[in-house]
């Protein structure tokens, strides 16, 4: 039996503790020792049970920091934002994180979007005993490329490039202090954090790549977590529409327009609001309190309205489903990129309420969308996502063998 700690550190959301629900089962069920250090703890058991999992805190930084960068546009820039912009800071953080290992002692270390983690696991050994196996698993988003500079990715800003080039260098320099403070050797440039390890885990498709073209990468497709409330649809007439959506400024109104065209409508919010609710619940429009099985909706929608989250996105499109797509944050702007690209979905601000009503029209009025959609599902007719699973667990398993 094999103690395998998962970690998760940035990000918010049940993005991503759902992907993580299958090898965390499955490892349990395999008799490992499962310890999982998150950073939301409040919904990790209703995700993965109660049954083999121990779960601990994640260290990680709280509020903004003093010399936040407004819109980042690398990598690098968004480690700044996190903690990566003081060395000491950085450094505290870090040793969190090793007293974290020292406490749980794991042969292998799954981490799910967690830089400050990677960077506090690079020591040769532990205790005099060798240093934990370690595997990035994620959405190519927080598995950035082996490459200096690390990617614009908001290029249409425009700017001068070497203004990038020295924050990134910036944050390499305080890592780098952090890991001489320790005895430990520097990195050479900012994406070695994440390069070499054990094993990389890209839970999605090339044409959803945030980095595409990538000069290395084994896509392992997206795995439906199962689980949740099997979908109730409402009664209506027309194409069902399935939302599922964060707070932004155009919410009301997009709820009130879905009242409006009467289609059969089920709503998810990411936390619920019992006022908005008892507002917007009609014949045609009902609300999910509680997670509702994915694939299952995906199924039997016709449409789904989302905030550009990757795995809702990609499992939509897995079905042969458009999106409109409503992206808060960066991340989510390249998945309503790629969904555009794909010809499976339109954009909108999610502050322009005319914008998203005439997206949304355009999408119940044509079928050139839902073709495109089944088009992708086509290419991914092949995938076996239980298969996926399993093929991800005999790698881990033979990483601590």
């Amino acid at each position: 039996m094999a103690t395998i700690l998962v970690t998760w550190e940035l990000g918010g959301g049940l993005g991503h503790l759902v992907p993580l629900r299958p090898l965390v089962q499955g490892l349990c069920q395999r008799g490992h020792r499962v310890v999982a250090a998150l950073k939301d703890v409040s919904r990790a058991a209703a995700v993965f049970g109660r049954d083999g999992v121990s779960y601990l805190q994640a260290p990680f930084r709280l509020g903004q920091v003093g010399n936040h960068i407004p819109r980042p546009r690398t990598f690098a820039q968004i480690l700044h934002n996190v903690g990566f912009g003081d060395a000491e800071e950085l450094r505290t953080l870090a040793e969190a994180w090793r007293n974290l290992y020292d406490y749980v002692r794991p042969d292998l270390i799954l981490f799910d979007h967690s830089p400050t983690a990677l960077l506090a696991a690079r020591r040769g050994t532990t205790g005099g005993r060798p240093g934990p196996r370690r595997a990035v698993i994620g959405i190519p988003f927080a598995c950035p490329p082996d490459v200096y500079p690390l990617p614009d990715l908001r290029p249409r800003l425009g700017g001068d490039p070497e203004d990038l080039r020295r924050d990134e260098d910036g944050v390499l320099e305080r890592a780098n202090q952090v890991l001489a403070a320790w005895g430990e050797p520097p990195l050479e440039r900012l994406a070695q954090l994440y390069h070499p390890v054990d094993q990389t885990f890209l839970t999605t498709f090339s044409e959803l790549d945030h980095y595409s073209p990538r000069n290395a990468g084994e896509y392992w497709g997206v795995w439906p977590a199962g689980g949740g409330d099997a979908p109730i649809w409402p009664a209506g007439q027309g194409k069902r529409v399935f939302a599922y959506l964060k707070p932004f400024p155009a919410q009301q109104y997009l709820l009130g327009l879905l009242c409006e065209l009467r289609c059969p409508t089920l709503v998810h919010l990411d936390r619920n609001d019992p006022n908005l609710q008892r507002r917007f619940q009609s014949p045609t429009l009902s609300f999910a309190d509680r997670r509702l099985d994915t694939s299952l909706v995906a199924d039997e929608c016709d449409l789904a309205i989302l905030n550009a989250g990757h795995g809702t996105t990609a499992s939509m499109l897995m079905a042969g489903k458009p999106v409109l797509q409503l992206p808060i944050h960066l991340e989510q702007t390249l998945n309503a990129e790629a969904t555009v690209r794909l010809g499976a979905g339109l954009s909108a601000a999610i502050n322009r309420p005319e914008e998203i009503a005439v997206r949304l029209m355009a999408l119940l009025c044509s079928e050139t969308y839902t073709e495109a959609a089944r088009r992708f599902a086509a290419r991914c007719a092949g995938l076996d996502p239980p298969e996926q699973v399993r093929k991800a667990l005999q790698r881990i398993e033979g990483l601590v063998a």
